[in-house]
């Protein structure tokens, strides 16, 4: 469980340890800039068995939905070596980059620990098994592991080249174990799962909008800093999903029920929230995202037994149905869009034309300005282009603001998302609206 203390491993990384060496060929990694989500493979056969149709059919459904929402990358876990160069070659056709975690890979299984005879051989069988596709973005070694086998990490992904791989290597870990990957394993790319909206109450983790969002961002800042600090590229992991401990069921429309006996762990975030998480990781510095989940659970559990523990204070358990607007992730049981998935592919779209902007852009000290209002105002700046921009982001993810921002020189601004020059009023000022959780880049016109 997630603790909101500062990690043993955040004090080092904070220290000032060396770091590893990011060889050349994991340092390719910073050359993308992912828009993508997490796709469980187990949940991808649920979703097409529950709809009637054939496995592949229904992936290629999927990839093409993806693709017209602005998706250029997809995060599988759990997929087997059989069905990697299909879905790679299906990839490869649409644009869509692919990032593998394959089944009989995972490091964090007790018995495969140090088993390099095994790992071996399922590795060479997985780099066969992708021959030259060019659909693979970096191959996924583990999900969450943690910094007690950072070493045995570090020497999975050197084996790993030396087995055949001509792709870069990446995990997904846990925001504790972040910093020492970034000092002890040479992986191309930080990936941490930062998960913030916890039910209301819960006291398992920031269970408060405000809290959630102070959370979020800490830990985004994080990541940035510790990619920048140890050469790496950093990428997020937000959240589009709930979680419910016992009973529940979907409603026809798709959302969650959760019943009487049931604990509401993660709360489904809104849709302003979703844009939220996105524009505050870039004013970060981050240079990719994943959202967890694409699909939701195939099946429901009406006739789970009712939560019975101590994680959680019995008053949060419910006494009463309650409905939750959301499926628990990205799109419907049925595959179809909700508003989750449209404020994703809204983002995405506004995102992909600023990209050879952010793509090599770093955190700056430099003020473009002071912002008045309930958002924030952080400075990027991109060395090679000799460019720095501000992010503005609305941080009221249920109502659209007026944002104003007071401009340290007296010069215009452009609105690099929209491509308007903002009128600057006698103060110096200039005003960004925004809707909720919107963000945007503005920049001095030269």
């Amino acid at each position: 469980m997630m603790k909101l203390v500062l990690s043993l491993a955040l004090v080092a990384f904070l220290s000032g340890c060396a770091v590893a060496q990011v060889e050349p060929g994991e340092a390719a990694l910073d050359q993308a800039f992912p828009l993508g989500v997490y796709w469980p493979w187990e949940r991808v056969q649920g979703m097409a068995q529950r709809n009637g149709v054939e496995k592949w059919a229904w992936v290629e459904r999927c990839l093409d939905d993806m693709k017209a929402h602005h998706i250029n990358a997809v995060w599988v876990v759990n997929i087997g070596i059989p069905d990697l160069r299909p879905l790679a070659d299906r990839c490869a056709a649409r644009g869509i980059s692919l990032l593998p975690g394959l089944g009989e890979l995972h490091y964090n299984v007790e018995w495969r620990r140090n088993n390099w005879t095994y790992l071996e051989e399922q590795s060479k069988a997985a780099i066969a098994a992708a021959g030259d596709s060019p659909a693979i973005l970096a191959w996924v070694l583990c999900d969450e592991p943690g910094s007690a086998i950072v070493g045995e990490m570090e020497t999975f992904r050197r084996k790993f080249r030396e087995w055949g791989a001509k792709q870069p290597t990446t995990v997904v870990t846990m925001w504790p174990d972040t910093p020492t990957y970034a000092e002890q394993a040479g992986f191309g790319a930080l990936c941490t799962d930062v998960y913030p909206f916890f039910s209301e109450g819960n006291p398992n983790g920031p269970n408060t909008p405000a809290s959630s969002q102070a959370w979020y961002k800490r830990h985004v800042g994080i990541t940035a800093q510790a990619a920048l600090k140890s050469g790496k590229t950093p990428w997020i992991m937000p959240q589009c999903y709930a979680e419910i401990w016992g009973p529940w069921a979907y409603t026809p429309e798709g959302n969650i029920r959760a019943l009487p006996g049931a604990i509401i762990h993660w709360r489904q975030p809104t849709a302003g929230e979703i844009r939220w998480q996105i524009w505050t990781a870039l004013a970060a510095g981050i240079r990719g995202l994943f959202f967890f989940v694409m699909d939701p659970p195939p099946t429901d559990s009406p006739d789970a037994k009712p939560y019975e523990g101590e994680a959680f204070p019995p008053e949060l358990r419910l006494t009463e149905e309650r409905v939750i607007e959301g499926s628990g992730g990205i799109v419907r049981p049925d595959g179809s869009e909700t508003p989750h998935y449209a404020a994703i592919a809204d983002t995405y779209s506004a995102v992909e034309g600023l990209v050879p902007l952010l793509q090599g852009c770093r955190p700056s000290t430099e003020a473009l300005g002071e912002l008045t209002g309930r958002g924030s105002l952080s400075t990027l700046h991109n060395a090679a282009l000799n460019r720095t921009v501000a992010v503005v982001v609305n941080d009221d993810t249920d109502q659209p603001q007026a944002l104003r921002v007071w401009l340290v020189k007296p010069r215009d601004v452009t609105d690099l998302r929209t491509r308007q020059v903002l009128p600057r009023a006698a103060d110096n000022t200039v005003t960004v609206t925004l809707e909720p959780g919107e963000g945007t880049v503005l920049e001095y016109v030269p």
